[in-house]
């Protein structure tokens, strides 16, 4: 119910939406690749520290391009980091400090020690295999490994993480960082079991280990400010990656630059001074939609936050609006107060709440949260209770005040009104229960249902405010992601018509040419996958996605030569994908390069110890080379992570199985 807002947006040229995931399995050596993938688009960064192969240089056939010019949108000479503003504003700047905003993201050695962690511990068990954490003085090593029945290691493979991200008050995970590219860690601490177990997302895909790609969406929300790469391409960073690590100042008052220097300037006058500096954003003072979008930058993702085009995740500065960056898609179903609530943002859950609607769209964040500090628990009970009786004085909470008080609400409305979910497994769902019902209880949270083949809606009616062609362009993009997720041969129709009736009106939009090549592949239709692999990277030759897709089409109709060239193009890119490199060890074997196809093989292994179909092409290269003691050697490992793995992939695969059927019926 939010007043419509008049807006000439302008656009630019393409860019990439939501980031995803896709999931590439091979079956085979000496005859045909099989290749299923499940495209999400959303595509998150790891990393590990280890020597490169030397491969024997390819000719790659996909033409270079200059480097676009280096980022200058909102420079980040623009920015003089929280250090600077508490100069003259130390008093909020001190109380801010105790923000968990503020301490987001920390260099390992810096973070706050709350986790357990013991040298000597024998670690947690998940998906067959165990996973330990060891501090070596300020450094922190994850490790996942294995072991036989009689106790012997299978393999070891050990990562020193370097940002600690989450502010502790329910989780912390890990990254490690590779030189301008990010990786998350599969392990991750969670503050209320005070326990160490699998980051939130490694159930379903249990390969990324520690080579899970952490992208621009991620690093922006998660970080004070990033530096992105400069080069023209997205997911990937400076040397240095974040100019300033926590949350601070500049990330809801833009930047501070020009503020300082008239503050600092010797022709200053402060009793001439005006009222408000316009200079700097002062979130009060915006239009209230507007102030709210200081927010929803990070706090309203729906199902899916489709970039417009020409935008990247580092565009956004405090007094934009969402939009101007962003079409975000949500779940047509209800979660009003008389439905029962799926999983969903803090936003979505207010936006449904009687007391937003009640407001007239009046209510905001800041009705009840202080941006700056946070009440000390002994005070959380109080603070929100003034919160709520700021509107409900009138008509207060029904029960008696010795029921009130009763433990464990102890007077708390937040605690009778906004229980927690308990979804720590599910990234960005809302903790506490945002739709402020009268009785929760009658109206419980529970995992999203609504009914296959429902078309996602756009939120907030943005879509009144935006240029035909681009809505259009939008819900295409989000109907094929919708597809993909829900595996709806119907949606993956009306995508592949939407998204062709995109490209007519832009042939050079490389997330929509990538999109039709992920849906056509899907439907085994490799040649016609390929031809738009090929489009995007005519329009952006360092498109991972395409470049590695490409890659696999092409060994799948036997474009060996092709296929070799596209993933020697990828590897310049991102070395660090386990999942690429059987199908790449299979062409280079095919092609004759037998010693080349060994050397990839046994770095592949390097980064993911378990890919099985890597590890019998191994074992078959080595005995094709007269080398049968490490042949026999990479055997007798295969047969004991088999062993330990397959029936972890089958329960996956059976429960994977069952979530879509359900997902599927009417």
């Amino acid at each position: 119910m939010r007043v419509p807002r008049n807006s000439d947006r302008s656009q630019t040229s393409s860019q990439h939406h939501e980031d995803g995931t896709q999931t590439v399995r091979l079956i085979a050596f000496g005859g045909i690749i099989v290749c299923v993938l499940t495209a999400a688009f959303v595509y998150l960064r790891m990393s590990q520290s280890m020597a490169e192969p030397h491969l024997e240089e390819q000719n790659v056939d996909i033409v270079d391009v200059a480097p676009a010019d280096p980022f200058d949108r909102w420079h980040l000479s623009e920015f003089v980091g929280s250090e600077k503003c508490s100069e003259c504003h130390s008093e909020i700047a001190e109380t801010y400090a105790r923000h968990p905003m503020a301490s987001t993201l920390a260099l390992v050695a810096d973070a706050s020690p709350i986790e357990v962690i013991e040298n000597d511990s024998p670690g947690f068990e998940a998906l067959g295999c165990r996973y330990r954490v060891e501090r070596d003085g300020d450094r922190m090593i994850h490790s996942e490994f294995m072991t036989d029945a009689d106790g012997k290691l299978v393999f070891d493979q050990s990562e020193e993480v370097h940002y600690a991200v989450g502010s502790g008050m329910n989780a912390r995970t890990y990254l490690i960082d590779r030189g301008g590219l990010l990786f998350e860690s599969p392990i991750t601490w969670f503050v209320d079991e005070q326990e160490w177990d699998l980051s939130p997302g490694y159930e379903d895909n249990p390969r990324q280990r520690f080579n899970r790609r952490v992208a621009d969406g991620c690093v922006q929300c998660h970080s004070g400010r990033v530096a992105p790469a400069g080069d023209g391409t997205s997911n990937r960073f400076k040397d240095h990656p974040f100019p300033e690590l926590g949350i601070g100042c500049e990330r809801c008052h833009g930047p501070g630059r020009r503020h300082v220097e008239k503050f600092e300037s010797a022709d200053w006058d402060a009793d001439a001074s005006d009222a408000e500096d316009t200079l700097i954003v002062n979130p009060a003072s915006l239009d209230s939609h507007l102030a709210e979008d200081v927010c929803y930058q990070c706090h309203m993702n729906g199902k899916r936050r489709i970039l417009r085009k020409g935008k990247s995740y580092h565009d956004f500065q405090p007094g934009m609006a969402t939009e101007d960056i962003w079409t975000v898609f949500v779940s047509p179903t209800r979660i009003g107060s008389e439905s029962t609530n799926p999983f969903s943002t803090h936003t979505e859950q207010m936006h449904a709440s009687a007391c937003f609607l009640g407001s007239e769209g009046s209510m905001s964040c800041t009705t009840c949260h202080d941006p700056h500090s946070v009440p000390a628990a002994d005070e959380q009970a109080e603070f929100y209770r003034q919160r709520c009786n700021s509107c409900h004085s009138d008509q207060g909470c029904s029960l008696p005040l010795a029921e009130r008080e009763h433990p464990p609400s102890l007077n708390s409305c937040i605690d009778c009104h906004m229980p927690s979910s308990g979804s720590r497994d599910i990234p960005h769902a809302s903790h506490s229960d945002h739709r402020v019902l009268r009785d929760p209880a009658n109206h419980p949270v529970t995992a999203e249902s609504h009914t296959s083949g429902e078309i996602w809606t756009i939120f907030d009616d943005s879509e009144e405010r935006l240029p035909e062609w681009e809505l259009q362009r939008s819900r295409a993009l989000a109907l094929s992601d919708q597809s993909v997720e829900e595996m709806d041969q119907r949606l993956v129709r009306k995508a592949v018509a939407a998204l062709e009736a995109v490209l007519a009106h832009d042939p050079n939009d490389v997330e929509v040419l990538r999109s039709l090549a992920f849906l056509y592949g899907l439907g085994q239709n490799h040649q016609k996958a390929i031809s738009y692999f090929e489009a995007a990277l005519k329009v952006d030759p360092q498109d991972e996605l395409s470049l590695k897709n490409l890659g696999l089409m092409a060994s799948r109709v036997g474009a060996l030569r092709k296929g070799l060239n596209s993933y020697d193009a990828y590897l310049k890119l991102n070395k660090w994908d386990p999942t690429m490199f059987a199908p790449y060890v299979f062409m280079l074997a095919a092609t004759g390069k037998v010693q080349e196809a060994v050397k990839a093989a046994e770095y592949g292994l390097r980064l993911d110890p378990t890919d099985r179909e890597l590890r019998r092409l191994a074992s078959e290269l080595y005995a094709k080379l007269g080398d049968q003691t490490k042949s026999a050697n990479h055997l007798k490992i295969l047969k004991e992570i088999s062993t330990q793995l397959d029936p972890w992939d089958q329960q996956r695969q059976e429960r994977l199985k069952e979530e879509l059927r359900q997902k599927q019926q009417p």
